[in-house]
This record gives structure tokens, C-alpha cells and sequence, in this order.
């Protein structure tokens, strides 16, 4: 436990020495607190954006793009992926798709979802589908075509039926790789979310930092990215049960 402690101390220090020298910097030259913000103006313009409804209401709809597109685009891609399990011949038909949309930046689709869906919510959530969920069919795929081929004979050999050893062997098999492409969705949702709130939108954390740049307002800025991260981090501290959950499951021929 001390261990412990001594490691969040150890990993606190290179933060607190930066936001040290930085606000030393700040006080020792004026155009630099212009151009970068300062801790102290940070968390002054904290204060004042804290006791605002639309700050929070900012955090809270970027929040929801997020966990909305993370969650279509995961679970229909885990869905796909598994469905294919076994189809060999029509994942290789599709696989050319899937990698072209992979490789293609999230950003160049941004203009095309919010003319098609708007500026609201509904382009950042189809983003962030689209984002998510050619991780998802690999993963879950690949996690499936991994499955123990020597417990999947012994279903067979037992009398067990195909749906039996899916759900048995193939989908506890393809939960370690699913909860690996969930740590990557998390990610690529926020960004996803990011982005079409960047280009076009009328609230979000996007949208505040957007309205703070034109204001030259760089604290505000620095605020906004304090937000993305915090939304970062606590979608990633959610996932950590799933790992746990998804390694109690992967069957063994024990």
C-alpha cells in the first residue's frame, strides 16, 4: 500500500515541477501568459466556466456523443464479427472494405456527416460509429478465429451443436479481444466526437474551444482540453471491469 502511495507521489512530481515552471514563466514574461495561458489563469477560468450551466451542459454533450457512437459502433461491429465466425470466404469479401474504412481519416468524413445529419448530435454519434466499429468487426473476429480448435472438436465430439460451441467456446474466446479493440474505441469515439464539434456544432467541449479561439481566450482553451480529458479518463477507468470480467470467461480444456 505504501508502494502504491510512493508511485502516485513519483507521478504526481513531473506534473506539479511543469505547472511550476510554467507559471514562473508566465509571471516573468507577460506575452507568454498571452500566448499559452497560465495554471493559475487556467484554473481561475475554471472557476468561472464551473459556475456556468453551459460549461456543464458542454461536458455532459460531448459525453453523450461519445458513449453513444462508441456504443453502436462496438456493439454492432462485435455483433458482425462474430456473426462471421465460421465464413471465411465472406470475411475475405468484405475485409477490402473494412480496411478502406479503416485507413480513412476520421476527419475527411466530418464535412459529409454534419451536411447529411446536421449539426446536432446525431453526426457526432454517426462519426463516431463510423469511427468504432471496423475495430470492433476485427477484433471480435480475430478473437473468434482464435478460439481453442481442440475444445471446439470435443464440443463436437460430445454431440454438441454449432450454436452451442459459439456460445460456449468461440464468444468467451473473442472477449479478451474484444475489450482490447474497446480501449481503442473509447479513444476514437472522443475523437470522432471531437471533430465533428470542431467543424460544426452549436455545444460540446469542440464548440467552447472553437468560441474561446476566435476570443483569443487561450485559458479557456487549456479548460476545454482539461474536459477531454477527463471524459478520456473516465471512459477508460469504465473499462478496466471489463477486462477483469472478459479474462474470467476465456474457456480452458482444464
Amino acid at each position: 500500500m505504501k508502494g502504491f502511495a510512493l508511485l502516485n507521489l513519483l507521478r504526481l512530481l513531473p506534473a506539479l515541477a511543469l505547472l511550476t515552471v510554467w507559471q514562473v514563466a508566465s509571471n516573468q514574461w507577460p506575452n507568454l501568459d498571452f500566448t499559452t495561458g497560465s495554471p493559475v489563469g487556467i484554473a481561475r477560468e475554471f472557476r468561472v466556466l464551473i459556475g456556468t450551466e453551459s460549461f456543464l451542459r458542454d461536458v455532459g454533450i460531448t459525453l453523450a456523443e461519445t458513449v453513444l457512437g462508441f456504443l453502436t459502433g462496438t456493439i454492432v461491429g462485435t455483433a458482425l464479427g462474430l456473426f462471421l465466425w465460421g465464413m471465411r470466404t465472406t470475411y475475405a469479401v468484405l475485409r477490402p472494405y473494412l480496411l478502406a474504412l479503416g485507413a480513412l481519416p476520421i476527419v475527411a468524413l466530418g464535412p459529409m456527416m454534419i451536411f447529411w445529419f446536421g449539426t446536432g448530435m446525431l453526426s457526432k454519434v454517426v462519426l463516431g460509429f463510423l469511427a468504432t466499429v471496423v475495430t470492433a468487426v476485427t477484433q471480435s473476429y480475430m478473437g473468434a478465429r482464435e478460439a481453442d480448435s481442440d475444445l471446439l472438436r470435443m464440443v463436437q465430439a460430445f454431440g454438441g451443436t454449432r450454436r452451442q460451441a459459439f456460445w460456449k467456446i468461440v464468444v468467451p474466446s473473442a472477449a479478451l479481444w474484444v475489450v482490447a479493440g474497446i480501449r481503442i474505441n473509447v479513444s476514437m469515439a472522443l475523437l470522432a466526437a471531437f471533430v465533428g464539434e470542431f467543424i460544426a456544432s452549436r455545444m460540446g467541449l469542440g464548440h467552447l474551444i472553437i468560441i474561446a479561439e476566435g476570443l483569443y481566450n487561450v485559458n479557456q482553451i487549456w479548460v476545454g482540453v482539461g474536459g477531454i480529458l477527463f471524459i478520456a479518463f473516465l471512459l477508460h477507468l469504465s473499462t478496466l471491469p471489463l477486462e477483469t470480467w472478459a479474462s474470467k470467461l476465456k474457456p480452458t480444456n482444464n
